[in-house]
């Protein structure tokens, strides 16, 4: 049996197919499956509610209560689910934990996964997927060959571990999009240095709809960098993806080559039997460069139905795309039109800190962004990095005045270079940056809970009626109001909270109206919820919970 090991974090809405003389054995959806089934969880809250009480302790249980109540609440949708899974994975990976895991990302104690002395004592901290790791290799020993696939840098503590567990009798292969990108540095790591580094065929995924059931959709994903051949016939290497520029590809006119992205062949031309060719002729969801959208009838031919596309800024004539090619505004909007009328959504990501664009320029896109609906979804904000070049391809980038410096000498597993930029964002202020804009786009709209493909799709968030005059409350879709044994400074008194998942924002409440308010799943009058509150008093109050996101007012 030739075992193909998928191991944790990787996007948690995408279910693998195997290949053909493939046994899979995914770690990452047998982890989830288990620490996102109902019992595990309950069982993880119990733990904190049964322990003495500490401000982590209890932090950890507002999160997993949380997720309790927005999965148990019905009409739920996917985004809210996907907010909810986020705050189980961070309550459950914190200290001890040495790992922490968040929806799309990881982080490391003192380290970080691109330095690869930090991946290698990261095997050795605790992490939430340990167990799992271990009953992986149980199902190795008997292996005729193992095969780690490692899509993104996230896995690489998991990877590693796996690698040195490995039985000695079995062969050993790497492979996937991240391990072609690094294999220079991998093979000289202890754990890899018997592997044998191959080339494998981009594996073929497909977007789950339930997250905890993890039963793929008729969606198949295109991922982000993926370079497919015209005919499908050679599914090509994937670059490296990891906040990096978009698999966007500049045409032939724009000045610059680089490697195809999942809608062309070569530099210039569309080519959308290449897609029909990896995805089987099934629809499909995923990334295309923004240019992408100029020939809206061959996306349409080719079974797209949602386009994520990356953009920097908006100018007087053009939007600037993630490699600095520019499509002219009125073409864009031609094309979305078009995509719009045959069914196609298209999801934009925000990438801020590209040479040139300024905070000026970033308030223009904003109000570009108000002013017209450009994009049916605007996800959220990213940061702009220079992505590394994958081996023997060229730099698709086409900013000029652009100074290129080299990584840190420690971080062997550095994902972009750094740049200088007369009008670039200085490097220290672009988290503050960040931040402030998310928060903005986040008034517009809510934005998607992360960076995995099933937030991409259409939410489903039910809606209710409002009008001018909204006349009942409703609890916000994403907000809880839990009851804890003791504050969230660990001080032993009964406590409740409104959390909301979707901002963030955490409020504590007066345990005389919470009970009446973590009920309210269907709008209500609000004397009828409020009666005690005094008249005089009610409406400003009502008026604070809607600010703070733990109500909403509909007519009811």
């Amino acid at each position: 049996m030739k075992c193909l090991v998928l191991p944790p974090h990787r996007d948690v809405t995408l279910v693998p197919e195997a290949p053909d003389g493939w046994h899979c054995v995914d770690v990452a959806r047998d982890f989830y499956r288990r620490v996102f089934a109902a019992d595990e969880v309950e069982a993880a809250a119990k733990k904190r509610e049964d322990s003495p009480a500490t401000a982590q302790s209890m932090r950890e249980l507002l999160l997993l209560r949380s997720a309790q109540s927005l999965w148990a609440r019905e009409g739920s949708s996917r985004h809210t689910a996907l907010r909810a899974q986020g705050a189980v994975l961070t309550a459950i990976s914190g200290p001890p934990c040495g790992v922490h895991l968040r929806l799309d990302d990881v982080a490391l104690d003192g380290g970080t996964t691109e330095r690869s002395v930090d991946v290698l004592r990261a095997m050795d901290l605790p992490a939430a997927y340990a167990d799992d790791l271990t009953r992986a290799v149980e199902q190795l020993a008997g292996a005729e060959h193992v095969r780690l696939w490692l899509e993104r840098d996230l896995q690489l503590p998991a990877a590693a571990w796996l690698a040195r567990a490995c039985p000695a009798q079995v062969p050993l292969e790497v492979a996937g999009p991240f391990a072609a990108q690094h294999r220079e540095v991998l093979a000289r790591l202890p754990v890899f240095q018997r592997a044998v580094f191959v080339d494998a065929a981009p594996l073929r995924w497909r977007v789950t709809t339930d997250v905890r059931s993890h039963e793929p959709s008729r969606l198949v994903w295109i991922p982000e960098g993926l370079q497919l051949q015209r005919g499908g016939r050679d599914r090509g290497l994937p670059a490296d993806s990891h906040d990096g520029a978009s698999g966007g590809l500049p045409r032939g006119d724009r000045g610059g080559r680089g490697p195809a992205d999942p809608v062309h062949g070569a530099p210039g031309t569309f080519v959308p039997e290449a897609v029909r060719g990896f995805t089987g002729g099934d629809r499909w969801a995923g990334h295309v460069s923004l240019e992408s959208l100029l020939h809206p009838d061959a996306l349409v031919d080719s079974g797209c139905e949602v386009a994520i596309v990356g953009f920097c800024a908006f100018s007087d004539a053009s939007w600037l795309d993630p490699l600095g090619g520019r499509v002219a505004h009125a073409s864009l909007a031609q094309g979305t039109r078009r995509l719009r009328d045959a069914g196609v959504r298209v999801v934009a990501e925000w990438w801020l800190g590209a040479p040139g664009v300024d905070e000026a320029a970033l308030d223009a896109t904003f109000d570009a962004l108000d002013r017209e609906p450009w994009f049916d979804h605007v996800a959220g904000v990213r940061p702009f990095h220079w992505t590394r070049a994958p081996a023997g391809a060229e730099r698709p980038f086409l900013w000029r005045d652009v100074r290129l410096g080299a990584p840190p000498e420690d971080r062997d597993l550095a994902r972009s270079l750094p740049f200088e930029h007369a009008r670039a964002i200085p490097e220290s202020r672009l988290p503050q940056v960040l931040t402030g804009l998310a928060n903005r786009l986040l008034a517009r709209a809510p934005l998607s809970p992360g960076r995995v493909a099933a937030a991409c799709l259409p939410d489903g968030t039910p809606t209710w009626n409002a009008d001018a005059r909204p006349r009942a409350i409703v609890l916000d879709a994403d907000c809880a109001l839990v009851q804890l044994p003791a504050s969230l400074d660990g001080a032993p008194r009964p406590s409740w909270y409104a959390t909301n998942l979707r901002t963030g924002g955490v409020l504590a409440m007066d345990a005389r109206l919470a009970p009446a308010l973590s009920r309210l799943t269907r709008p209500r009058e609000v004397a009828s919820v409020l009666g005690a509150v005094p008249e005089a008093q009610r409406e400003k109050l009502v008026d604070t919970l809607v600010a703070r996101a733990v109500l909403m007012r509909v007519n009811g």
